[in-house]
């Protein structure tokens, strides 16, 4: 019996010495690799040619309306006004400097007012950018009933409280950027301007729902008082 084992054994070890070779020797042959764990990989190096695609470039190009994060494609996305880059220096209006327009601080307080001019064209544009970002939660007339509330979420705010009608602007600019509660921070998707556009469209929604005679403009005030 043991001769049959040992006779076994000795060609079990010829056979793998035969295989793999001693140790150290060295072969032409490519190594055979059992498990190669994905070590080489067919691939193309930037700028070179391939046969695969009928451009014969192996590099390809964006899907079309994408951005890559961190990268700005010149001409693209300024096209859509997400920047009209006249108050900012980081590209496509995601900047992030000190001051109080990428901060909403001054000094070491929250900071008021739209540190750029309030016009109908930068009311439009937040009204815009609210209605995408903000109404599913907030509702159409900031009164935190957007559709969201319907499905069971809780605690979205209500733009027409006391508390924030009173709350400085930049607070509302940081609570954007870096979110708050059950909010996700919009930062990295709404640009410096955009936010800044919104909070002037939430201070008219406000002043909407909590307008006094003085608000009217004088020309038709008097029209008012006689009614």
């Amino acid at each position: 019996m043991l001769r049959y084992f040992f006779t076994g054994l000795i060609v079990v070890v010829v056979a793998v010495v035969a295989i793999a070779g001693f140790r150290g020797a060295k072969s032409p042959k490519a190594p055979l690799e059992i498990f190669p764990d994905m070590d080489r990989q067919p691939r193309f190096d930037p700028q070179h040619k391939s046969d695969f695609f009928a451009d014969s470039r192996a590099a390809r190009e964006q899907v079309g309306g994408t951005v890559a994060r961190s990268f700005v494609n010149p001409g693209v996305y300024n096209a859509n006004q997400g920047n009209n880059a006249r108050h900012l220096t980081g590209p496509a209006g995601f900047s992030s400097g000190t001051d109080y327009l990428n901060t909403g601080i001054i000094g070491e307080v929250w900071g008021n007012g739209i540190p750029m001019e309030v016009n109908p064209e930068l009311l439009a544009r937040g009204k815009e950018r609210f209605t995408i970002n903000c109404s599913i939660c907030h509702g159409v007339a900031g009164d935190g009933q957007g559709i969201v509330s319907k499905y069971g979420l809780g605690g979205i705010a209500n733009f027409h409280d006391s508390r924030l009608r009173a709350l400085p602007d930049g607070a509302i600019f940081d609570t954007i950027t870096h979110g708050k509660g059950n909010m996700a921070p919009h930062g990295p998707n709404i640009t410096v301007e955009d936010r800044w556009a919104i909070i002037a469209y939430v201070r008219a929604l406000q002043r909407s729902q909590n307008a006094t005679l003085a608000d009217v403009p004088a020309e038709h005030r008097t029209e008012l008082e006689k009614q």
